[in-house]
C-alpha cells in the first residue's frame, strides 16, 4: 500500500515506521520541522512494545506530491483535525480513502465534511506511544486497534488494512459498528483524563483520593446519560466498573496530563468539551463536565504563561486595568 500518515508523532509516527518497516511505501507528514529532518537524515528510531528498529521513510512537513496515497492515516492532535483535512484532500488518489485514529469525537465528521462520507472509515487505537525527541518515538503500550466503515458495512479496503496493520504487529480487527467503538474510548477518556490533567496527578493516585473518587463518579454519570440521550450503545456493558479497575491499577500519565504539563493545548474541546455540545444539543446539564472543562482550561492558561510570560508582571497589569477604569 501506498500510506500517508498526517501527524508523525508519537502515535502516527510508531503506526507509519511498523507500516514501512512491514514493506508498505509510506509517507509521514508532520508540521515539526526538526523532527522531519532527524527522519529523513537517521531514520525513523523506533523502540518499545515492538522492538528497537531504525526505520528508513520518507518525511515531509508539507506534502510534496497530490495524489500518491491509497490510504492516508490521520493522527493528528484533534485541535488541527480541519487543516489535516485539507492536507489528506492534497495526497489522496482519486480511489484513495482516509481513516483517523485520533482521540475524541467529531474528528470522522470533520474529514467526512471535506471528503466525503463514503472516503473516511473510522478507527480506535488502545495503543499508547511517547515522543522521546526529533526522529525517536517509543510504543509505549500494545493493545487492540480496530477499525471499519462508517455505516457498518463490510467491505474489502476495511479488511485489506486490518490485514496490513496486523503483519506490521499491530493487532487490529474491523469492529462491526466502528462508531461505537469510538464512542466507547471516548468515554473512557473522558472519565479519566482530564480529572488527571487539571490536578496533575496520575490515574492510581486519583483512585485513592476518595473526594476525587466520587467526583470522578459524578463525572461518569453525566457522560453515559449524554450516550444514552445520543442513542450510541457503547461496547463495553460496564464502563464505569472498567474506569475504576482501570484507574486503580495503573500509575500513567495521560497523554492530556502530558500536554498540559509541556504548556501545550490539550483536547479538550474533543473530549469533556464535547459532552457540553452534545449534552447541549439534547437541552441536559452536566454540571460536573462543565466544571471539569473551565477548570482544565484554567490549568491550560497558567501553563502556557508559565512558559511563554514567565516574567509577566501582575503589579502593572493591575494598574493598567485599574487607569483604565478611570
Amino acid at each position: 500500500m501506498r500510506i500517508a500518515v498526517v501527524g508523525a508523532g508519537a502515535m502516527g509516527g510508531s503506526y507509519g515506521g511498523l507500516l514501512a518497516r512491514a514493506g508498505h511505501e509510506v509517507t509521514l507528514i508532520d508540521t515539526w520541522p526538526h523532527h522531519v529532518e532527524a527522519i529523513n537524515r537517521d531514520g525513523l528510531r523506533l523502540e518499545g512494545a515492538r522492538g528497537e528498529h531504525v526505520i528508513p521513510v520518507r518525511a515531509e512537513v508539507a506534502p510534496s506530491r497530490r495524489g500518491f496515497a491509497d490510504v492516508a492515516i490521520v493522527f493528528v492532535d484533534a485541535n488541527s483535525t480541519g487543516a489535516a483535512a485539507r492536507t489528506v484532500a492534497e495526497v489522496l488518489a482519486p480511489d484513495g480513502f482516509a481513516i483517523t485514529f485520533q482521540n475524541g469525537i467529531g474528528n470522522v465528521e470533520t474529514l467526512q465534511g471535506r471528503l466525503g462520507k463514503e472516503r473516511v472509515l473510522g478507527g480506535s487505537s488502545m495503543c499508547s506511544a511517547a515522543v522521546r525527541g526529533p526522529g525517536h518515538v517509543v510504543l509505549t503500550h500494545h493493545a487492540p486497534t480496530s477499525l471499519g466503515e462508517t455505516d457498518g458495512r463490510e467491505s474489502e479496503r476495511a479488511q485489506a488494512l486490518a490485514a496490513a496493520l496486523s503483519e506490521a504487529g499491530l493487532e487490529t480487527r474491523v469492529a462491526p459498528d466502528v462508531m461505537a467503538t469510538i464512542w466507547t474510548k471516548f468515554a473512557l477518556n473522558c472519565a479519566i483524563n482530564a480529572i488527571c490533567a487539571t490536578t496533575g496527578l496520575r490515574l492510581g493516585e486519583v483512585a485513592r483520593l476518595p473526594e476525587l473518587d466520587a467526583f470522578q463518579d459524578r463525572v461518569i454519570d453525566e457522560i453515559l446519560a449524554v450516550v444514552a440521550g445520543s442513542g450510541i450503545e457503547l461496547t463495553d456493558p460496564d464502563l464505569p466498573a472498567t474506569v475504576k479497575k482501570h484507574c486503580w491499577s495503573k500509575f500513567s500519565k495521560p497523554s492530556m496530563l502530558q500536554h498540559v504539563g509541556a504548556g501545550r493545548r490539550t483536547e479538550i474541546d474533543a473530549l469533556n468539551g464535547a459532552i457540553l455540545r452534545e449534552a447541549g444539543a439534547l437541552g441536559m446539564p452536566v454540571p460536573y463536565n462543565e466544571s471539569l472543562v473551565a477548570l482544565l482550561k484554567g490549568r491550560e492558561l497558567r501553563e502556557r504563561r508559565k512558559r511563554e510570560q514567565p516574567d509577566l508582571d501582575y503589579d502593572a497589569w493591575e494598574a493598567r486595568v485599574a487607569a483604565e477604569a478611570q
